[in-house]
This record gives C-alpha cells, structure tokens and sequence, in this order.
C-alpha cells in the first residue's frame, strides 16, 4: 500500500513538473521563465529517477537510477535560488564570478556522486532496507553529502529571505504571488530537517516527497495569478517602480490604487495620500479636480524641497464597450523639460547677439499690442531707430567692434525702456520700439533721452572710444492708421527724415 501511494504521488509529480517546464519554455520569454523551466527539469529528472529507483529490485539498478538522480537532485537548489535572485530584480548578483559561485557545489555535488564508488565522499555506504515487502536503498552519508546540504540550506534561506523583502513592499496581486512563493520556499527546510535527522531509519527520500506541494503552490501562482503572464508582470512593474505618480479612481473618484512615487506629488500639495474620495482630498484645490474630472491636461507649479517644481497632470477615463469603469491620474514631474521649452522659445524669439526680440517676435508682439490698443481705445507708439555711420565702426574697427556696440546700445535700450514696452532688433543696425499707452508727445521724449544718452557715451572696444549717434522715427496710434504695418511704415519715413536731416535727431511722423 505505501509503495503503491508514494507511486502515484511521484508519478503525479512528475507530470506536473513536466507541464511546467514546456509552458515555462513555451510561453515565457523573460530570463525568470527559463530559470523555473530549468528548476522544474530538474525537480523532473530527480523524481523520475526517485520513482524507477523504488520500482526496481536488483541493487545495481536502484544505484544506477539513484546516479541518475543527480542529474538533478544537486542543481534544483542552485535553479531554485537563481528563480528567486531573477524574479527579485537582483540580476546583478548573477553577473561576472556569481553564477560560477550558484553553480560551484552542484557542479561537484555531481561528479562526486558518479564517482563515488572510488572514494566514498558523498555516500559512506550504500545498503538495502526492507520494509514489510519493500526494499528501499539506505545510503549513509559521506563528508560532501552534508557540504551539499548546506550548500542547499543557504540557497534557501536567501531565497526566502529575498521573497521576503519583496513581499513586504509588494501589494495587490503581487503580494499574492510572493506569499504563495514564500510558502514554497519554507516548506523544503522541513525535508532538510527530516533527511538530516533520518527519521525512523528508512532511508526514504523525504524531499520528493516534499517537492510536490512545493510545485503545486507554484503552478497555483502560475495558471492563478499569471507568474509567466510578462504583460501583467510589466504593467504591475512599471506602475510600482515609475518615477511617474499614478493613481487608479473608480468611476466615484475614489482612490482605489497608488504606486509609491504618487505620495511625493501629493506632499508638494500638502496632502497625504490614501485611499478616499479624491474631491476630498483636493478640497483645498478646486481647480485642479475640476481639471482632473474634465480629462484635461495641465501643467502646475508645486513648491517641493528643491524648489518650485513643474507638474504635468493627466486624466484618462478607462471604459468598456458600455460605460467609464474608473480613472487612472498621471503626475509627471516636467520641470527639466519646460525648462528646456522655455530654452527653446526664447532661442527662437530672441535675438543672439542684443538679447531683444527678433524682428519675427516683435511684429507678433506689436500686432498683438496694437489690436488690443484699438480695441480698447489705448494710446500706442512705434519708434524705429537706426545707429548712425554703423558701417564705418565695422571697417574701421573690425565686425567684434560693431557687435559690441550692438551689445551696449541693446542694453541703454532694455534700460531706459519700461518692461510693458516691447523692444527688438530689426536687424543689423535697425532696431525698434512699441510703448504701451503712450502718444507721440510722451514717445517723444523718451527717444530724445535715449538720443542724448548715446550721444554721450563713448563705446570701449580693445581700448578704442567710440563715439556714435541715433536717429529715430516716431509714428503714433491715431484714427488715419489702419493696421501695424502702417505704424511701422510711418515710424520708417519719420526715420528717413531724421536721417535726412542730419541724422543724430528725432522726427515724429506728421510733425515738422
């Protein structure tokens, strides 16, 4: 009856084992799934081997069955221990010398075993025993046979104790997973403690018997909770280990899920997170549930312990074919990038050399000034400026000089203009103006300071004083002027006078 039980069980075993390793093979294309194929086959070869060994009656047939156990009885702790440093995240340890090390003792584990009839190393005896009908091998235990258990006795611990710390930081599904694979890997000390005290003097194999609830529990994690499944295992991953803050809400708002990094977001808002009705949570930020609730994105600004950070927040219903089941929120820390945007913007709106706006950015500024001008009955000026005899400065000083005179001029001209005007370079030597709620009189006077000022000056290049001067033209906002191109035609001809007429002076459009 014991022989017949313990055939069926291993027998079960066996074909367990053997659907495990073609699906981990088959269907797994992660470095863990080949790993628990490997430990499978193994676990397989050692209880093929255990079931013929008791089915057999000469003695030399169960030692040659016994050998062919430890195709696989040396390397499932080594396999079994590569699964958990995998599917921890601990790849590293494998690397280099590592994996030698995984494999330094069932490697010598197996040839001692085939050897052993030379030197006795890893069984000190082999004998037959018999119970009732049965005749089992008794193999006492050579000096190595306790190297290799130790040897599978750390595998184990560390195995656990790698589950364990994944266990702990684990939730939802996964928690599942590495309770079942914690289960499995406490059971084999109870088969160590059993074969090392040598229960009852049967010499009966206790871990194959222990094995098969270990495998269960791992196909129950398998075929249950999708251990092989590497979309589930990424989706669950990446929503864990993101930098990104994630939040899952049902279709009441209620916070339902979070990963780790979202509790960083929310303690630049002042907020702990946790499971309740978001609206409540973001009581004291109306605008950005609205936001949240509308599915519209926006970027905020939140003050964190390194300063003033930006926040890109998205909201994206999740539906199926009938109805919106619930929400996942995204919080991405984007300061780098708007930063760079910002970079970006101003590259392309300033100009290099002055540090004004280009001509393109200008005349969209002063487009956007002057329908506002008209549309709420505001004053507007447009001067135009031009240094004069700039070509000589170039010719006689070299091109450095001139940009350095660009340079200076641009600087009197962020200086002496207010921050609402908008100032640029046209190019070259050409530079403009508008100012807000200002008329001609009031422009008048600011370009003739900015006149005298230059007028003064003396520009230092390489120890060479420089003097120049300015002509300006003026044009202002009146009931004749139909569009900014006009304004900008008319600060143009006023310019023209100006440097008709001497040049160094200022001329308001339609004023002698």
């Amino acid at each position: 009856m014991l022989i017949n039980f313990l055939n069926i069980y291993l027998f079960a075993g066996v074909l367990l084992l053997t659907f495990m390793f073609v699906y981990a093979f088959l269907r797994g294309r992660s470095g863990y799934a080949k790993a628990l194929g490997a430990l499978c086959l193994s676990i397989q070869i050692y209880l093929l081997g255990y079931l013929l060994e008791i089915n057999v009656s000469p003695m030399e047939d169960m030692i040659f069955w016994n050998q062919i156990q430890y195709f696989g009885i040396p390397f499932f702790p080594a396999w079994w221990l590569v699964v958990g440093i995998l599917y921890t995240e601990r790849g590293r340890l494998l690397k280099g010398w590592g994996g030698a090390a995984v494999f330094a003792v069932p490697v010598l584990t197996f040839i001692l075993r085939l050897t052993n009839d030379s030197h006795h190393f890893y069984y000190s005896k082999i004998q037959m025993n018999q119970i009732g009908d049965y005749t089992f091998l008794l193999l006492s235990k050579g000096p190595f046979y306790y190297v290799q258990m130790l040897y599978a006795f750390i595998a184990l611990v560390l195995c656990t104790f790698f589950y364990f710390q994944r266990y702990r930081k684990s939730v939802g599904s996964e928690r599942i997973q590495f309770r079942l694979f914690l289960i499995a890997s406490i059971l084999p000390y109870l088969a160590l403690i059993l074969i090392m005290t040598d229960l009852g003097g049967t010499g009966i194999d206790y871990t194959a018997l222990i094995l098969p609830p270990c495998i269960l529990l791992i196909l129950l994690a398998l075929t249950r909770y999708n251990f092989l499944d590497i979309k589930a295992l990424a989706r669950e991953r990446v929503f864990r280990d993101t930098d990104s803050g994630l939040l899952l809400l049902n279709r009441s708002y209620r916070v339902v899920d979070f990963n780790e990094s979202s509790k960083r977001f929310f303690q630049w808002l002042g907020i702990q997170i946790r499971e309740d009705n978001l609206e409540a949570l973001l009581e004291a930020h109306p605008k950005l549930m609205d936001s949240i609730g509308n599915q519209k994105d926006q970027i905020v600004q939140l003050e964190s312990p390194e300063g003033i950070r930006s926040v890109s927040i998205r909201s994206m219903p999740f539906r199926n074919q009938h109805e919106t089941l619930g929400y996942q929120v995204i919080f991405e820390d984007v300061t780098e990038r708007e930063a760079l945007n910002r970079r970006l913007v101003e590259m392309a709106n300033r100009d290099s050399l002055s540090g004004l706006n280009n001509r393109r950015r200008f005349r969209e500024l002063g487009e956007e000034a002057y329908q506002r001008a008209v549309r709420y009955e505001e004053k507007l000026a447009v001067l135009m400026m031009d240094l004069d005899h700039f070509k000589k400065i170039n010719d006689t000083y070299g091109h450095s000089a001139g940009d350095q005179v660009i340079k200076e001029f641009s600087a009197m001209m962020a200086h002496e203009f207010r921050g609402t005007d908008i100032t640029g370079r046209m190019g070259g030597e050409e530079f403009a103006a508008v100012m807000l709620y200002a008329d001609g009189e009031t422009a008048l006077q600011k370009a003739e300071g900015l006149r005298a000022e230059v007028e003064a000056y003396g520009f230092q290049h390489e120890n060479h004083l420089m003097k120049l001067t300015v002509s300006i033209g003026i044009a202002e906002l009146n009931g004749e002027v139909f569009d900014f191109d006009m304004l900008i035609s008319q600060a143009d001809r006023a310019l023209y006078q100006a440097k008709e007429q001497g040049r160094n002076r200022v001329v308001v459009f339609g004023r002698d």
